[in-house]
Order: structure tokens, then C-alpha cells, then sequence
């Protein structure tokens, strides 16, 4: 996956006092661990701290970090054996499911962004994503066709339109209830069956679309709990957590990050700048997992619509505030909305800011509503 994000970072450069929100950090050093243990991607907490407390923060990365990632993954992965999502995929129709608090907490949040953006984010569309050769058994060195509607070489044939039209039938992500119940929490099943030459399926969710986001929050959340108020949390190079800078860096004043955002022609520059602190970015684009038949590009990302990659104006799309796993969401639903719909609903959110890269003849064009100040 192309890294949308770049953070670094730094020394102090000066011998002068570095006072931020309050605190001296001018001695302040910068820690960083990371991990590809999880989620099949690099999770990064990087953190400026006072130099007595860097063996505290090892302990919170061995300990209570890695407790939480391991045990989100275990919960929201589609292939974890024994995740929640798993055996709800593999559950029969019209099933009630018993979950853990993670994944309630995670579906409701999916739920909230589903209902927002009318549709245009879809968890889902999991069945959709796996047909369309995007979920991760597609990224095993060992793939090989296994289910009825596979193909050879998914790179290079497109799915069966039955596949595509049945998959499309079990994607109505409001007949999925969540409710909690006595201190426990619940899944009910859509109903909804679709049979394609004998075979039956039932809907399948991927939190893929917010998963990464939620664990931004999540782990930010830890950080914050034990003190360490100056760093950032990035999960796969795509979903920021910030907390704030303890250093000046570039353009950005005293406490702020500079985010720099890739642009989506894939020449490897960055197109946008941000200035952010205390907050939250996603990128989502179709420049991130993609193949190429005959010319058209298939995206990783599904409308919900037609079933199939979507097909906006919207190479690349930038959500950033207050929660990183609604601006997962958010990013990924603006890609499908396309400009027009996308500038009028980001627009109308709350605590929000989006940055768009829009088609514009061989180019593109960039759409946001954020002020100078944060944006450059």
C-alpha cells in the first residue's frame, strides 16, 4: 500500500525555549516503535517525551499497545479464525450474534457513517470486495481460485455480472442490527439470501473502510491516558492520529504537525500540506490499491450503487478532525460521492475539513474548504 502521509520527527533545532500548551518540551526527544504485526500493515506510535520517561513508553508499546492492537485485530479482521466479523461472514442468515465491545463500538461507528453519507460508505460490501480481487486472500503468495466465482487471474478477467448483481442484492448494511442488551452487546444478521447457480450467500461486512481509523483512536487514546500528549499514531500510512508537536517544522507553528498528503499521479510528490494538532486525517484514493484491465482502472474502493470500483471524478480524497476512524469513513465515501455531492455533504459536516483531487483533463484539480492557515 502507497504511503499517503509523511510525518518525521525532529531535533530541536535552536537552543531556545520550547513552551507548548503550557509545557516546556525544548528537552523533550523523540521515540519511535513500529510494527507490522498487525492488520497486515505498519503501526507507528511516535512520541516526543522527557528522556526519564522513554522506558515507561517501551513498557506501554510492549504492554498495553500491542494488547490492544492484537485484540482489535482479532475482533475486526475478516480472517482472524475466530474474529467477530468472521463468524459473522460465516454466519446463517437472520443469525443473532454475541460481540465484544470493540466491535460493537466499531459497528456503530460504521453504522453512523453508513446512515450519514447515505450509503456512499458501505461495510457491507465485503462480498463485492472479494469478488472484485480486493480482500487480503488476494495478497497471500499463494493465492489460488476457491470459490465458485473466482478467476485465475483476477487482474485480468472481470467478475461474472450474475456475481456482481447477487453480491449488490446483500449490501443493504441498515438491515444489519447492532443493540446491547443487558450489559451485552449484539449483531442481527440481514435476512437477505442470494443464489447463484445453487450456491447461497449471505451478507458479509469488511471494517477495512474504518478499522484503521479506529485503532488510530484507540492506541491515541492510550497515549493520552498515560500522559504522552506530544506524537502521532499511524496506522498504514493512510489513518493519523495527532497529538502535538513538541518541535517547529516547516510552515507550522509551535505545537502543530505539517502533514504532507501524496498526490494521486502517482510521480511520488506531495500535493497538500496541512497544519494539524489534536486531530485526526484519513486519505483514501484509488491510486492505493488498484489494477489495470484494457486500459480502465479498478479501484479497491466499491460503490455501493453499482457493486463495482467506483468510478467518480475523485482521485484521492483527505478528511481531517476529530475522529480518525469517521474520517476513514468519510474519505472513502466522498471518493464514491464524486466532487459535486462530496463538497456539498464534507461541507456540511461538523468538525470536519476534506481536501479533494478532482479530474481535470490529463491532471487534477484540488477542492477543499479549509482556510490558508490549515492548508497549503
Amino acid at each position: 500500500m502507497i504511503t499517503a502521509v509523511a510525518l518525521v520527527l525532529t531535533a530541536a533545532l535552536c537552543g531556545c525555549s520550547l513552551v507548548v500548551d503550557g509545557v516546556d518540551v525544548t528537552d523533550y526527544t523523540g521515540v519511535q516503535y513500529t510494527t507490522y504485526d498487525y492488520f497486515n500493515t505498519n503501526c507507528t506510535v511516535s512520541c516526543y517525551l522527557p528522556a526519564e520517561r522513554n522506558g515507561e513508553l517501551k513498557e506501554l508499546w510492549e504492554g498495553e499497545i500491542k494488547a490492544a492492537l492484537q485484540k482489535a485485530e482479532s475482533l475486526l479482521s475478516q480472517d482472524g479464525e475466530k474474529s467477530d466479523i468472521r463468524v459473522f461472514n460465516e454466519a446463517a442468515a437472520g443469525e443473532i450474534l454475541t460481540v465484544d465491545k470493540i466491535t460493537y463500538d466499531a459497528l456503530t461507528l460504521a453504522k453512523q457513517a453508513y446512515a450519514e453519507t447515505d450509503g456512499a460508505f458501505n461495510p457491507a460490501l465485503a462480498l463485492s470486495v472479494d469478488l472484485w480481487g480486493f480482500s487480503p486472500r488476494f495478497g497471500e503468495m499463494d493465492y489460488a481460485p476457491e470459490k465458485p466465482y473466482d478467476r485465475a487471474d483476477y487482474k485480468s478477467e472481470l467478475p461474472a455480472e450474475k456475481y456482481v448483481e447477487a453480491f449488490l442484492s446483500l449490501s443493504d448494511f441498515s438491515d444489519t442490527k447492532i443493540y446491547e442488551d443487558g450489559g451485552a452487546y449484539y449483531v442481527k444478521k440481514s435476512d437477505a439470501v442470494a443464489v447463484v447457480d445453487g450456491v447461497s450467500y449471505t451478507q458479509e461486512i469488511d471494517l477495512g473502510g474504518i478499522g484503521k481509523g479506529y485503532c488510530a483512536d484507540l492506541i491515541a487514546d492510550i497515549l493520552r491516558k498515560h500522559g504522552f500528549d506530544f506524537g502521532y499514531v499511524d496506522i498504514g500510512g493512510s489513518s493519523i492520529a495527532l497529538l502535538k508537536n513538541a518541535r517547529r517544522e516547516g510552515k507550522a507553528e509551535l505545537g502543530e504537525w505539517e502533514v504532507s498528503v501524496l498526490a494521486p499521479d502517482k510521480s511520488g510528490v506531495y500535493y497538500f500540506k496541512a497544519y494539524l494538532k489534536d486531530a485526526s486525517l484519513s486519505t483514501s484514493g484509488s491510486y492505493q490499491r488498484y489494477y489495470d484491465i484494457d486500459g480502465v482502472t479498478y479501484s479497491h474502493i466499491i460503490d455501493g450503487t453499482t457493486g463495482a470500483p467506483y468510478t467518480s471524478d475523485v482521485l484521492t480524497a483527505s478528511v481531517y478532525g476529530e475522529n480518525a476512524a469517521l474520517a476513514d469513513a468519510y474519505s472513502t465515501a466522498l471518493c464514491v460521492m464524486g466532487s459535486e455531492k462530496a463538497v456539498v455533504f464534507a461541507s456540511s459536516l461538523s468538525g470536519y475539513t476534506y481536501t479533494l483531487a478532482v479530474k481535470d483533463g490529463s491532471g487534477y484539480k484540488v477542492l477543499t474548504n479549509a482556510d490558508g492557515r490549515t492548508v497549503k
